[in-house]
Formats: structure tokens, C-alpha cells, sequence
């Protein structure tokens, strides 16, 4: 699960910014927002709050402090600059967007009013608020750049992490039309989707359902940034604007060099999801192919319980009722996760009765005379999202199976039809072409022989049939033996049992020379390169085994002639050598993908020096073991074979 570039958002985003600037009668430097002069300030960290003398004082002894004038000039420039910038944002409200800059950072941008019609041949630049100087904003400025990046992860995202988008992927049309999970299930007919829980999600979902507690609390959906756009500890502004906007408001402060962020209300999207989700899940399934529904009186019964628990949802997650019973503190949560519980166990599987039951009960305690608090309302809805997904993929998963001969025989079909859209034109089958016929030309140079019992059978007298076989058994094998492209060892593989956007594996776009007739399988061949170049390194370094086991030098004790290898004990030194192996036993095998980026050019580094003391130990452990072996009697049974086996990888 991997970190990705931040995506900028499909339509531009309406921004308000709501400029918290100085009053300048005010001797208290205090902030506020442009609203009657009558209203209450907040007060600015830049200068602390007065304090009235005590009476009687004693008078203080008058000292000369040069240090102060330069002081108080410093402070009237820098509310200078900060009385411009604050003009130059208040003239350009309306005009911001979201824009991308060639290194891929995100920031908001509005042109300066009075430069909107500067020649765009002048050297015009950028002012943005990290770079206040001393003599305010840049003549040659023509754009005000604020850093921020709506797709930060410090940025609380605005829906439920699970939600009816995320789940869409589970839906049968979209398994029917995904290629990659039809070919892969041809391969594992008990592939499986699991829930996906990276890293990144996971912190994605802790800072969502923490930002959701936090609203619940005190009505705050406020973040804060530097002016670098780094996170900062929070300066709230619902004082200022005491309900959440629609859209989200940028509360610019020049002089703390802060900006604060307040945002929409996540309650009424996470109302609307839940109910999206609910519906979802329980509407019955119409597009099955023949004879694998049941009849229609059983399909009509489903559709009026269906419409019976549509119309009960709907009422009791109906979000603008329920956010005015939030305001007038009368909302009762334990009703609405009542009629949810009932609706949940009459589709679930019976092993999630038990979870829907705890999350009834944890609703409960949040009933308007209940102990419960506002952590248990937000775990309870938590909780429930959790449980959906859960079903959503219990439900793809007997879809699966339930469809499995259908799946397996229209295979074909739909995989050729898929490759002649995806590849029209001769010229995008090149290297399908190249790849079997360098393979044919190989065979024949080599003259191979077909060895049969009662005669051997050259290539060049075969059938074409039966070379055309062997042209591409030997072609897939030289694809597993000999990559045509770098490996990519840290790069995780595509793994079916969790849904994706991607009808390709990610990893088959960032590599070249494999035929256009297996791009379904990329992911595979990868994985059977690594898998032969560990294997090919256990077989050498068992020959080294065998080598100081069975030869002798002046220093070492004299070798035994009758001394014979048990199947056993060679299963133990292989288990010993994948176990203290190093990751990548095989990178010796494979080709490197170059590394351009000096990041990654050091992770490779560090992946290589891991690996050179990884196979030195191995090295190591090999010769202990060949040494204790010469020493006592070996133990007198059938020769093993030489040929290392497979060990089981683990699943991923």
C-alpha cells in the first residue's frame, strides 16, 4: 500500500478566503475577520494582552533602550507588508483555484487584480506567502501562491473512508468486466477479495474518525498550516465562523505567518454514505447471467423486501432530519441502529450476527438516557462501516464461486475480445510476433531433438502444430529464465484478492519488452523469474555443500568415500538456508532495474549491501554445516536428489 503522487481535484474547487487581518485603531493588535468593528477580536500572539497597572506603582527608573525603536520599526514593516498582502487577497476573493506545479505540488493560486494585464512576455513571478519580505509584496509579483495541498494527509478527508466509490469495485458488473481478476481466476479457483488495510489507509481512516469525534465535541473542523504548508498545532477560527461553510474557508493571518483551514461538516456526508452503502448491499441482483438466479417468484420477494427496508432506511438516516435533532440535542441513535441491526442480519452471513449485535449494543448506550458518549456514537458508526464492507465482500466472494463455470467458459471469448480493443492495430502485436518467432529460429539453429522411446525426432521434421508448441513452451520459458526487462524487487505485486482500479497490473505499464499477448500475466512472469532465481541460488549453494562435503585439503580431515546423504537432512539445510537467507535470495539472477532518483538510488544501495552480508552468512552457515557433517558418521540411507525443491512461498 503503498505513498502516491497527490491528485488534483477533477473540477476546480470554489475557495473562499476569509482574511483575519489587524484593526488599525487598535492598540492590542488584535485580529478579525470583515465583520461590523462592534464584534469581539480575537487576540494576536504577536502582541500580548495588557494588563492594568497596579495603583499605586512605583515609578521605574527611565533607562535608554536602542535596541526598541529598531524593534517597533520592525513591527510597523511587518504590519505594512502584512496591511498589503491583506488587500491583495481581499481584491483577489473569487478568483482561486487549485493548480498543479511541474514538481507536482499542489497550491492555491489567484492573480493579482492589477496585474491581471500584465504582458506575459514581462518576467512576472509568483508572491507567495512563505516569502514576505521586507519590502512587500514583489512588483514583478502578478500571482498570489498560498501552499496548500487539499490532498495532504493532514487534511481529514471529507467522506468515509468506506464508502459506496470504494465498494463499487465489488459490484458483479464490475468483476464481470475486469479482465484481470477473470484471467487470474482461471489460475486460483479459490480467489478470494479481502479487505486491503495499508498503512496509509489505515492512518487515512484514524485521522477521519478522529476529525469526526472532534466535530461531534465542539462543532471545530479547523487545520492549520505554516505558511510552507507544513501541519501546525491548531488555531481554531469557529469563533469567527461559528457554522461550517459549504466549501472550504482559508483564514490567512500575515503576521503568525499561520493559515487555518475550516472546513465542511463530515456529519451529513457520512449520513448520506451510510444510507448509499446500506442500499447497496442490500439491493438484489439483477444482472446474473442465465440459470444462475433464482426464479422470478423468489426475485420478485426479494424486490418488495427490498423496497419495504428502502423506504424504513430512508426514514430513519434521513441526514437533514437528523442534523436538526443533533442541533436541538433530541437525536437518538440507538432507534436508527435498531432498524439498521434488523435490516443488516436479514442479508448477512449468520458469523456476522454476532458483530451486528455488539454494534446494536454500543448504539444503545448512546440513547438519549444513556451513559453513552459521543467516542462510543462515532466507534458504534465505525463499527457499522466495517461490517458493511465485510458483507460487501462475503457477497463478492459467493458471486464468485456461485459463478465459476460461467466465468471459466465464456473465458475465452471475452479474453480475446478484450485483447483485439485493447490492441487494434497489427503494429501494437510486434512483440507477440518478434518474441515466438526468435524462439522458432532458435530451435531450428540448435537443431533440437524430440526424444521418443522408439525414436528421436528432429525439429525440422515435426508437424507445424507441434512446433509451434514448442516455440512458445520454449519462448515462456526464456520470459521466466531470462526477464526482458529489469525486475523490480522492492515494487509489490498485484494481488487479486483485493479490488483495484486497474483492469492491468500498475507494474506491467513500468516495464518493456514483454509480448502484448500476456499482459494479463506480467505480474505472474515476474513472480516466476524471482521464484527460479532463488531456486537457481539454493541449488548452487547446495553444490558448494556437496563440494566441501565430499573434497578434502591439507588442513581439513580427510573425505569419506562411504559417506551418503539422507533426504532429511538435506531438507534441513534447505530450510536453514531460506530461513537466514536474505530477501531476494536470487538478485544475483535477475536484472536490476537502473535507479535515476537519488532517493531510491540509495535505497538500492542499502537493499544491496543487505543482501552481500545476507549471502556471506549463508555462505557461512554452509561451511559450519559441511564441517559438522565430516565429523560424525553420516547417516546410512537412500541418496536424495540433487535437484533442490520448491519451497512454498507464503501468501500474500
Amino acid at each position: 500500500d503503498s505513498p502516491s503522487p497527490p491528485a488534483v481535484p477533477p473540477r476546480p474547487l470554489r475557495h473562499t478566503v476569509s482574511l483575519l487581518r489587524r484593526r488599525p485603531n487598535s492598540a492590542q493588535g488584535s485580529w478579525f475577520t470583515s465583520r461590523p468593528d462592534n464584534e469581539t477580536p480575537l487576540v494576536s500572539p504577536s502582541t500580548p494582552p495588557s494588563t492594568p497597572p497596579e495603583s499605586p506603582s512605583r515609578a521605574k527608573r527611565p533607562r535608554i533602550d536602542t535596541a526598541q525603536a529598531s524593534s517597533k520599526a520592525s513591527k510597523r514593516a511587518a504590519i505594512k507588508r502584512a496591511q498589503e498582502l491583506i488587500t491583495a487577497l481581499q481584491a483577489s476573493a473569487g478568483n482561486w483555484h487549485w493548480e498543479t506545479s511541474p514538481d507536482g505540488d499542489t497550491r492555491l493560486v489567484a492573480p493579482i487584480p492589477n496585474k491581471q494585464g500584465v504582458d506575459q512576455q514581462e518576467d512576472t513571478g509568483d508572491f507567495s506567502i512563505t516569502s514576505l519580505s521586507p519590502g512587500g509584496l514583489s512588483p514583478s509579483a502578478s500571482r498570489i501562491v498560498i501552499p496548500i495541498d487539499p490532498c495532504s494527509p493532514h487534511i481529514p478527508i471529507r467522506h468515509p473512508p468506506i464508502n459506496k466509490e470504494t465498494l463499487k469495485e465489488l459490484d458483479l458488473d464490475a468483476i464481470m468486466r475486469n479482465p484481470q481478476l477473470r484471467h487470474d481466476f482461471l489460475f486460483d479457483s479459490g480467489l478470494q477479495f479481502r479487505a486491503a488495510a495499508t498503512r496509509r489507509k489505515r492512518e487515512q481512516a484514524e485521522t477521519y474518525w478522529r476529525a469526526v469525534r472532534t466535530e461531534l465535541e465542539s462543532g471545530c473542523t479547523c487545520v492549520t498550516f505554516d505558511t510552507r504548508g507544513r501541519p501546525h498545532s491548531l488555531l481554531c477560527v469557529c469563533k469567527r465562523l461559528p457554522d461550517a461553510p459549504s466549501e472550504p474557508v482559508i483564514a490567512c493571518m500575515p503576521l503568525r505567518r499561520k493559515l487555518t483551514l475550516r472546513m465542511p461538516s463530515r456529519i451529513k456526508p457520512l449520513l448520506q454514505e451510510l444510507l448509499h452503502v446500506l442500499l447497496s448491499i442490500i439491493r438484489p441482483q439483477t444482472s446474473v447471467p442465465p440459470n444462475t438466479q433464482g426464479g422470478n417468484v423468489s426475485f420478485q420477494q426479494r424486490l418488495r423486501q427490498h423496497q419495504e427496508q428502502t423506504v424504513r432506511l430512508q426514514a430513519v438516516l434521513d441526514a437533514d432530519l437528523i442534523l436538526q435533532e443533533m442541533k436541538h440535542g433530541v437525536y437518538d441513535l440507538s432507534s436508527s441502529f435498531r432498524v439498521i441491526g434488523e435490516v443488516l442480519k436479514s442479508h448477512c452471513a449468520p458469523m456476522r450476527d454476532g458483530a451486528v449485535d455488539a454494534v446494536v449494543a454500543l448504539a444503545n448506550k448512546c440513547s438519549l438516557d444513556g451513559e453513552g458518549t459521543k467516542a462510543d456514537a462515532v466507534q458504534a458508526m465505525r463499527s457499522c462501516f466495517e461490517i458493511l464492507e465485510l458483507m460487501k465482500l462475503d457477497i463478492a466472494n459467493h458471486q464468485m464461486q456461485t459463478l465459476r463455470p460461467y466465468i471459466i467458459h465464456s473465458s475465452p471469448e471475452f479474453e480475446l475480445r478484450t485483447f483485439k480493443e485493447r490492441h487494434v492495430a497489427q503494429a501494437q502485436r510486434a512483440l507477440t510476433e518478434q518474441w515466438l518467432v526468435s524462439a522458432h529460429r532458435q530451435l531450428e539453429a540448435s537443431d533440437y531433438k524430440l526424444v521418443y522411446p522408439q525414436r528421436v525426432l528432429s525439429f525440422r521434421t515435426l508437424s507445424k502444430r507441434t512446433r509451434v508448441i514448442l516455440s512458445s513452451l520454449k519462448a515462456i520459458i526464456d520470459l521466466i529464465f531470462s526477464p526482458p526487462s529489469p525486475v523490480p524487487l522492492s515494487s509489490p505485486l498485484v494481488t487479486t484478492t483485493a479490488p483495484t482500479h486497474h483492469a492491468v497490473p500498475p507494474v506491467a505499464s513500468l516495464l518493456s519488452g514483454y509480448p502484448e499477448s500476456l499482459y494479463l500475466d506480467h505480474s505472474r512472469l515476474i513472480l516466476l523469474a524471482k521464484d527460479a532465481s532463488d531456486l537457481s541460488t539454493i541449488y548452487m549453494l547446495l553444490m558448494l555443500y556437496r563440494q566441501l562435503l565430499f573434497t578434502s585439503t591439507p588442513q581439513s580431515p580427510p573425505a569419506r568415500g562411504d559417506m551418503v546423504l539422507d533426504d532429511a537432512h538435506l531438507q534441513n539445510i534447505k530450510k536453514e538456508l531460506w530461513e537466514l537467507g536474505p530477501q531476494n535470495l536470487g538478485r544475483c539472477f535477475l536484472p536490476v532495474q537502473p535507479i535515476h532518483h537519488s532517493r531510491s538510488s540509495q535505497n538500492d544501495e542499502k537493499e544491496q549491501e543487505e543482501w552481500n552480508t545476507g549471502i556471506k552468512s549463508v555462505v557461512l552457515q554452509v561451511t559450519a554445516r559441511a564441517s559438522e557433517a565430516r565429523q560424525r558418521p553420516p547417516p546410512l540411507h537412500s541418496k536424495s536428489d540433487p535437484t533442490p525443491a520448491p519451497m512454498p512461498r507464503a501468501p500474500d
